[in-house]
């Protein structure tokens, strides 16, 4: 492992990284074709790459060399010096390190470009992946670097998403491994509000309190508590507090932070603004088209295509409401409130603008000199419906790089997967699945060997008689196949209450069973999807991040299990 780079963690702006007796056992790729529920597009996108090459720019399957993305001088910058200033003013609110500042020097020159990811502001830094998505934006832009790419990681702050109960909302590992959740609930009243600017109420203080007390006990949990007091604080905002957390956790990291609420940067985004609402028409029905495209070819458009979309919102009274277009003018979705002359107002009043989901690639890039997208499963599936959008416009879509991925298996979790002979994937199969295999494989193997041999039996028997109860009646041949579909379920019920019985009989069977998934495998999804990092910096330390940083591997699109 290389050596930790020191960190702007505790006040004295060292943060110790040694934890007695902790080293990395392994990183072990698991493959995402053998993970349930992943949209077909994504693994053809990560493994069968010539399948949907006509959906991408490029070739997909490069993306994880670290070579650079289509060749040729990238086109001139004219508000370069204006964005970098902007985004120099934003980084040091936010107490950004002297690597990210070297990194917005660089960012200043022509021929420097930018390796973009982003995600929600959310509540504590969120969930695990989002640190982990940032971490694989920093190591892409440092293997361009190594190629002779100039190249910056930079992180999209979507202040303006307004789902606040998702964003505000995180989970914690109790002691007792369950679940231990926490939601902001907006204090004032009102919904649709761009999460961003949305202030911290008094209440934040006792989320908090119950946040820090949840987490494991460590020598790094007294530096973490401290930043986090400092930062989610009565009176700061979603976005800043935030951007300040992120800013400390990957101060040696160099990473670049973005708020596209800036006014300036809003007025900057003006033109492409104007551009969808002159070509909304065009847009919509090529959109259309590849949704259309897509499922001709077999995969479900991420995004649902909603009829009239403009691809944009106006804020009005601090609430984000989406335009729909029509040709005899627009009007704000849901209420119908005509908007005359819209394109006079974005013209007046940017600042009030913004792209939807579907559009905010578009913006995002013509912002920025973007290189590469460092993307999740969701938004590498939605890219592939946007492509024709950035065509209409003569731009080109950058290459989608995802992002990496981690399950981090402590040792606790490794022993009981060891003492019942289980794979990480056959968590997959839920509580009864698993309850079962552990209780046939392992606990009693007789009474599994028994179900198994009579139901071999019971397939044979009827087999035989197939053929003698045709030769009488063929219309018999029916009623054998309903009677084995009722013995058939008949002894699965009877499998499954002697599963139940020996495991109640067995009550830690089921609490370890209960710990596994929940600390695993939590809510049938990744762990990464909703444990908070700051349950792992408090374990480990910001070691831990390092560790991590060092088993991304971008030439390998698997999932990574982490064995600590």
């Amino acid at each position: 492992m290389r050596k930790p780079p020191s960190r702007a963690i505790r006040p004295s702006n060292k943060y110790s990284l040694s934890c007695p007796g902790h080293t990395m056992a392994k990183s072990v790729g698991l493959s995402f074709e053998r993970i349930p529920k992943t949209p077909a597009l994504l693994v053809d996108y990560l493994y069968h790459a010539e399948k949907v090459q006509s959906f991408f720019p490029g070739v997909s399957a490069s993306v994880f060399s670290g070579r650079p993305g289509p060749g040729g001088p990238w086109p001139h910058l004219a508000h370069r010096a204006a964005l970098v200033e902007i985004l120099r003013r934003q980084n040091r609110r936010w107490g950004a390190s002297a690597k990210t500042m070297e990194n917005l020097d660089r960012l200043a020159g022509d021929h420097c470009r930018a390796v973009v990811t982003g995600q929600q502001v959310g509540l504590f830094a969120g969930p695990a992946y989002t640190i982990y998505k940032a971490l694989t934006a920093v190591k892409l832009a440092e293997a361009y670097r190594r190629r002779g790419v100039e190249a910056v990681p930079l992180f999209w702050m979507a202040t303006e998403d307004h789902d606040l109960e998702e964003v505000g909302r995180t989970w914690i590992l109790a002691a007792d491994s369950t679940l231990e959740s926490f939601q902001f609930a907006q204090e004032s009243e009102g919904n649709r509000l761009p999460v961003g600017p949305i202030a911290l109420g008094p209440s934040i203080a006792g989320h908090l309190d119950r946040f820090l007390q949840g987490l494991p006990d460590s020598e790094f949990k007294p530096v973490l508590a401290a930043r986090l007091n400092r930062v989610y604080r009565e009176g700061n905002t979603f976005g800043e507090a935030f951007a300040e957390v992120v800013s400390f956790l990957l101060s040696e990291y160099g990473l670049i932070l973005l708020d596209p609420r800036e006014p300036s940067l809003k007025k900057m985004a003006s033109p492409v603004f104007l551009q969808a609402v002159e070509a909304w028409e065009k847009l919509d029905e090529l959109l259309g088209d590849r949704n259309r495209q897509l499922a001709g070819a077999g995969y479900s458009p991420q995004v649902s295509r909603e009829a009239g979309t403009s691809f944009l919102f106006w804020e009005q009274d601090g609430k984000r409401r989406g335009v729909v277009g029509t040709r005899g003018g627009f009007s704000l979705r849901g209420n119908g409130e005509p908007l005359p002359d819209f394109p006079g107002l974005v013209e007046r009043a940017p600042e009030k603008v913004s792209p939807n989901v579907l559009f905010r690639p578009v913006v995002q890039d013509f912002l920025l000199p973007t290189l590469a997208y460092v993307a999740g499963p969701s938004e590498v599936a939605y890219h592939a419906q946007i492509s024709p959008l950035y065509h209409a416009l003569g731009r080109v879509m950058p290459p989608v790089v995802p992002r990496a991925g981690f399950t981090v298996i402590e040792r606790r979790m490794q022993k009981l997967l060891a003492k019942y002979r289980l794979e990480f994937c056959d968590l997959f199969g839920g509580s009864q699945a698993l309850l079962q295999q552990i209780v046939e494989g392992t606990v009693n193997q007789e009474v599994g060997n028994s179900f198994d041999r009579l139901q071999c039996a019971i397939d044979r028997r009827l087999g035989e008689m197939e053929g003698s109860l045709k030769s009488v009646d063929p219309t018999l041949v029916g009623a054998l196949g309903t009677a084995r579909k009722k013995i058939q379920y008949q002894l699965e019920n009877l499998r499954s209450k002697f599963v139940s019985a020996e495991s109640r009989r067995r009550g830690i069977l089921t609490r370890q069973v209960n710990s596994l998934l929940t600390t695993l495998y939590p809510s049938g999804g990744f762990q990464e999807r909703q444990i908070n990092i700051f349950y792992f910096l408090s374990r480990y330390g910001p070691e831990f991040l390092d560790e991590l940083y060092d088993a991304i591997d971008l030439s390998d699109p698997d999932h990574k299990l982490i064995y600590l």
